[in-house]
């Protein structure tokens, strides 16, 4: 049986008007089970610790980034399946897995088709999609969500380019695999597991930096993101490839981990043994092969 973990407030409560139509589209799809409400943050987690304790093995995060993390740091240590029905305003996880609308989602829970990947660690915190550090944490902070009318995205796109005008890059120290040290500056940094970019590469930490974007790029990715908060920055210099990173700051900066500020730097970060299953709507054979690239690049 399914155990769905609902977050009301996903999508600005998205979830609540099409509630009895999902639930019907489940029946029919031959995958209806338990339904749980969140009531706040963390919530998901402790709920999702509960249904591997009941022995569910399909453990289904309704919601967007946040959610799913959640639900995922609930199920490590287990076997159960993590699927998800995105609702949520962010759902880069989603859209990684193949999964870009709600209604998409559901015959993929029912094919059940699974791929495994390891986790990565920020401190005691476990992640998969994306660990941000830098203007794209610090925007998501400060300026709020564009609404869907043209006025609204204008003025969001106006609010974040002051902004970034006025950002300043961050000086950092990384420390890689305790044998490689370098001092430098980004604009952003973005650490993922380099297999859930491209399944068919191995597991390791995916390590991007950006310097300060110049005006163009500047302006294509702050109006992308106006229609999605997941829009990312493509303006990437640098890339660099792990087990293991340390991130020093000055000053100390925000972490952003799967959508959700989790803490400030300085901060470990380091691939890990534990393992999670995913519901998704490739096998890795489907994907398309990649270049083998180098395991680490000099910044200098």
């Amino acid at each position: 049986m399914y155990y769905y973990i609902t977050n009301p407030t996903s999508g600005r409560g998205a979830i609540n008007g099409i509630q009895d139509k999902l639930r019907d589209s489940l029946e029919q799809l031959g995958i209806a089970g338990e339904f749980v409400k969140t009531t706040g943050p963390g919530d998901a987690t402790r709920l999702a610790q509960l249904a591997v304790e009941k022995g569910f093995q399909t453990i289904v995060a309704v919601g967007g980034d946040e959610t799913v993390n959640e639900v995922m740091n609930g199920v490590v240590g287990h076997t159960a399946a993590v699927g998800i029905i995105p609702i949520g305003r962010t759902n880069k996880l989603a859209n990684q897995l193949g999964i870009s609308t709600w209604q998409q989602s559901l015959p993929l829970l029912a094919a059940r088709r699974i791929t495994t990947y390891r986790l990565l660690a920020a401190g005691q915190h476990y992640f998969l999609s994306e660990l941000t550090i830098g203007f794209e944490t610090d925007q998501d902070k400060t300026v709020d969500v564009a609404g869907s009318k043209l006025r609204d995205r204008a003025k969001h796109f106006r609010n974040s380019w002051r902004q970034a005008r006025k950002y300043q890059t961050l000086a950092a120290h990384l420390k890689i695999d305790d044998d490689y040290e370098v001092d430098c500056e980004f604009f952003t940094l973005s650490v993922a597991n380099q297999k859930f970019l491209d399944p068919l590469a191995d597991d390791r930490l995916l390590i991007s930096l950006a310097d300060s974007p110049n005006r163009r790029q500047l302006t294509s990715y702050l109006w992308q993101r106006t229609a999605t908060s997941g829009a990312p920055l493509d303006h990437i210099t640098t890339r660099l490839y792990a087990e293991r990173l340390v991130v020093e700051t000055s000053p100390a900066a925000g972490i952003m981990i799967d959508s959700k500020v989790s803490g400030r730097t300085p901060i470990a970060i380091r691939l890990t043994d534990q393992e999670i299953r995913f519901i998704c709507d490739k096998p890795e054979n489907a994907f398309r092969p990649t270049e083998k690239t180098p395991r680490k690049k000099d910044l200098s």
